[in-house]
């Protein structure tokens, strides 16, 4: 009888085999055995249980050193699927992922109230309608993974706090869908799911230390560290935008005065830009981050006051989080990011005048360069990545490679 420590460690193999397949697809046994120092016996029974389930397929003959020919593996792309759903302040995204992060179907629907009536009918609509696609399709869905605002228990799946949305402080996305869908639920803070899509298929490929932040209506870093989610005690690292700038400053919706994203989030920038620009530069009248981030490429001297000074207090955040983190990569994106080159130039160079010049030079800081919204695109990884680590739960299934 195997106990549940060996079960542990057979799931941890199995999971590292997954994971190998997934960044190096068409790699042998042998190619295993050298990546995993397992031995060739023990490489030969996980891949033959992954086989079995199939999650993995052997593809074509290659060729190794010296000559020598073997027979390629691969993640078969149609052995698992997850629904992933993007939940945002103004609306619900839903779609269907395969084990590559590829989505095979979409659907959105923009929000008509701020309500947490509204918010749980479209979640719920939503995801059936993705269900149904998914049985049509005839494809096995292992799991429901959500993005939410923040602050947020991610291992409750509640949320604590979103900013402008009263209504929905206090409510358990997992707790709601787990009672009307049999299946897992995962719920991550907007910002952990960004950072896996990131670590999957954009900026942080290769590395194992890195961190997204998200400066958007509000501000959160999610943090990946040592092959893993950072989360904290409660589930809630990473909430960068409540930390204090300024002791005495405004004070913010989570009771505290001075928080780094009252000075820095798309909310604060605009909330200040109409004060200063004249609504009409808009072509409906609105204001968004695309027109002010076009008025400073065009030379207006209070867009781009504006868009600079956002990012030199972002510099202060992320300079504090180079400190407490020390990350090899930190990828910015969200609604700000789209202020443009004065806006990234500033947050850099006030990284730079708050952080010691070795760790600076160290420290890669990019724009997030994913063309699906990374807290979408995310989710699905979310779902997969746990069944990866609970490979001994899947059930068997015959599923073809093609």
């Amino acid at each position: 009888m195997r106990t549940g420590n060996l079960v542990d460690l057979q799931d941890h193999n199995l999971s590292r085999i997954l994971e190998l397949l997934r960044e190096n697809g068409g790699i042998s046994r042998q190619d295993l055995v050298e990546m995993t120092g397992l031995s060739a016996s023990g490489v030969s029974k996980l891949v033959g249980e992954l086989i079995d389930k199939g999650l993995v397929v052997e593809d074509t003959i290659i060729s190794r050193n010296k000559g020598r020919r073997a027979i390629s593996l691969k993640l078969n792309p149609n052995s698992v699927h997850a629904v992933g759903v993007r939940l945002a302040r103004h609306s619900v995204q839903c779609g269907l992922f395969n084990v590559y992060g590829r989505a095979l179907f979409t659907t959105t629907r923009d929000f008509r109230t701020r309500s947490l009536a509204e918010a749980k009918s479209t979640l719920e609509e939503l995801i059936g309608e993705t269900l149904e696609e998914s049985k049509a399709r005839s494809l096995k869905v292992v799991g429901i993974g959500v993005s939410a605002p923040g602050p947020m228990f991610s291992h409750e799946g509640r949320i604590v706090l979103t900013s402008n949305y009263p209504e929905w402080t206090g409510f358990s996305v997992k707790e709601f869908l787990a009672s009307r869908f049999d299946m897992p639920v995962y719920v991550e803070h907007d910002a952990n799911v960004s950072v896996l899509a990131e670590k999957w298929f954009g900026k942080g490929v290769g590395s194992n230390n890195l961190v997204y932040v998200m400066v958007d209506r509000g501000v959160g870093a999610g943090i990946f560290y040592d092959g893993k989610l950072y989360r904290g005690n409660h589930g809630i690292a990473g909430e960068i935008g409540h930390t204090t700038i300024c002791y005495d400053g405004p004070p913010c919706e989570c009771g505290n005065r001075g928080c780094l994203e009252m000075y820095c989030s798309s909310f604060a920038v605009l909330t200040q830009a109409r004060e200063v620009l004249a609504a009409e530069t808009a072509p409906d009248g609105q204001l968004t981050i695309d027109v002010i981030a076009r008025m400073a490429r065009e030379g207006d001297p209070r867009a781009l006051q504006l868009v600079t000074e956002a990012g030199r207090f972002l510099g202060i955040g992320i300079a504090n989080l180079i400190n407490a983190y020390n990350p090899e990569r930190i990828i910015l994106g969200g609604e700000m990011s789209k202020a443009g080159e004065p806006w990234f130039r500033a947050v850099k160079e006030s990284v730079r005048q708050r952080t010691l010049p070795e760790v600076y030079s160290g420290t890669e800081i990019h724009l997030s360069e994913l063309e699906t919204d990374p807290a979408f695109l995310g989710t699905g990884s979310l779902v997969i990545s746990a069944a990866f680590e609970n490979v001994s739960e899947l059930q068997t299934h015959d599923v073809t490679g093609k």
